[in-house]
């Protein structure tokens, strides 16, 4: 795919985006390498154990008694911010999937809590999880993101010939992957509006 395809396709997305009042958008540089953008939220809950002395408070139990703690277990609920950006990769000519998740309190998640936190291992295996999804310097913005290694794309887009919107087909089958749900009626308007 050209990177000129690449922006006519993600102006098709965004206008289906609009429609849909979904909230992703397309970011315009200066160098002329407009990528996807959208932040979801996503909602985890969260155990929380805390450990309590006793032995303030019922006399004549020594500090080193195993039966002087209670732990107490409860159920938070914690929220995260993932931003996801779709950036055209010129050595692959494929769309690339960036991320990058904060947590409540604003701080970004490193590679291995995003792991846990995405439950990657499930969908690529814990040796495969190593060469998917890895952190590298975004191509445009120069920070350190998230991102599923383009390496297999291409073999997605080849066994699927027949696709009229690469940008669903793409996030349809990596979204998921990394916590982003493509909401359906995107193929479905998308086929509806241009190629019927």
């Amino acid at each position: 795919m050209l990177q000129s395809e690449f922006v006519k396709h993600c102006l098709k997305f965004v206008e289906i985006s609009q429609e849909l009042n979904d909230n992703w958008e397309i970011v315009s540089t200066p160098n002329c390498e407009d990528y996807l953008r959208t932040t979801k939220l996503f909602r985890r809950k969260e155990t929380i154990c805390e450990q309590e002395e006793l032995h303030d408070e019922i006399p004549g139990l020594e500090h080193n008694d195993p039966s002087s703690a209670v732990v107490s277990t409860m159920l938070k609920d914690e929220v995260y911010m993932i931003e996801y950006h779709v950036v055209y990769s010129f050595s692959y000519q494929v769309p690339v999937l960036y991320l990058n998740i904060q947590d409540s309190r604003g701080k970004i998640l490193n590679l291995h809590s995003a792991w846990k936190l995405l439950e990657a291992f499930k969908g690529f295996g814990s040796k495969g999880i190593y060469q998917a999804v890895t952190q590298t310097e975004h191509p445009i913005l120069y920070r350190p993101y998230l991102c599923i290694h383009p390496c297999k794309t291409q073999d997605i887009f080849d066994s699927l010939p027949s696709t009229k919107q690469p940008i669903v087909t793409f996030l349809s089958t990596y979204g998921p992957l990394v916590k982003l749900d493509i909401d359906p009626r995107y193929g479905l308007k998308h086929h509806c509006k241009y190629f019927s």
